[in-house]
């Protein structure tokens, strides 16, 4: 069944669709899913065919896109809390996260872009920060655009993948919370509290008051419902979505940009081919000279002796 579901999983879009929108919602099913595994496995003949008829109705589209729509939506709050959406807001004047000399060397590269002058300073900006905030969000718009080519702009891609996994997941949390909570109660309690209570007094040791299958199920289960409450926070989210706009901005100045002159120069030596070099005469040293007289002399006492 295992082997079934990563079959599927691994047909299914691309490396942005599996892990920033599939996968915050099956850790929300994960709890429930190892817990019916390890409990009831042995009943589970067909499931794998289950897990492959469901992906093959689009089951998994509708739960990427359910994850996705919940994450959009939970964006639009966190950035008016924010104060508006983080690419723009690293354009800014008011904003630290660029020095002031690279921030108004993106501007510049930006504003030709959007075909507008940006506001040459922070007064102009907030003189009219609404319509200062149009012409970034055109730019960063522009960039998102011309940024996406993978090969070209592999770290932007995965700074992208983890904000779209923690804002998905943030935005699943509770969820995440009450589907976890379920499953640590469903586990000890499937019996009723009496029953519990009678093997925790029988026992004798803990290891002893569940079966493996439990122990793994709320395992499981406690673990992802640490994970929902301490790792998918509003905190986590901002971090990613900071680093994404970041990384974004500073695109602009290698998007289109002409090979460096050094690379080309490389390239110019690599396929020059060698030229060719004149041979000269070897000039004898007088040691030389002296070692090949009598040769000489030899050769010339044969030829008279043969003549």
């Amino acid at each position: 069944m295992t082997i079934a579901i990563d079959k599927v999983l691994a047909q299914f879009g691309d490396r942005y669709d599996r892990n920033a929108r599939l996968a915050p919602a099956l850790l929300v099913l994960l709890p429930a899913v190892i817990a019916i595994i390890a409990l009831y496995g042995n009943s589970l003949g067909i499931l794998g065919t289950v897990v492959s008829t469901i992906g093959l109705c689009g089951g998994w589209v509708m739960l990427a896109d359910w994850a996705r729509s919940r994450g959009k939506a939970k964006e639009q709050a966190l950035w008016s809390r924010w104060g508006g959406p983080p690419s723009t807001q690293v354009l800014r004047y008011t904003d630290a996260t660029f020095d002031d000399l690279s921030k108004s060397r993106y501007h510049k590269i930006l504003q030709s872009k959007v075909g507008k002058p940006f506001p040459p300073s922070r007064d102009a900006e907030m003189a009219n920060p609404a319509a200062a905030d149009v012409l970034y969000t055109s730019a960063c718009n522009w960039l998102r655009e011309n940024t996406r080519d993978d090969k070209k702009y592999p770290l932007l891609k995965n700074d992208n993948i983890a904000y779209g996994f923690r804002r998905n997941g943030h935005a699943l949390r509770w969820l995440g919370v009450a589907v976890a909570s379920g499953c640590i109660g469903w586990i000890l309690l499937r019996h009723g509290i009496t029953s519990l209570l009678a093997r925790l007094h029988l026992a004798g040791d803990v290891e002893r008051m569940l079966s493996g299958g439990e122990w793994v199920s709320l395992a499981v289960g406690l673990i992802m419902l640490l994970a929902w409450l301490g790792f998918f926070t509003e905190g986590v989210v901002r971090t990613a979505a900071f680093s994404y706009a970041q990384k974004l901005v500073v695109a602009c100045e290698h998007i289109g940009a002409p090979p460096s002159h050094r690379s080309a120069s490389t390239s110019e030596r690599a396929t020059k081919k060698p030229r060719a070099t004149k041979s000269t005469p070897r000039v004898l040293s007088e040691t030389d000279r002296d070692a090949t007289a009598p040769r000489r002399s030899r050769s010339k006492r044969v030829d008279g002796a043969s003549g």
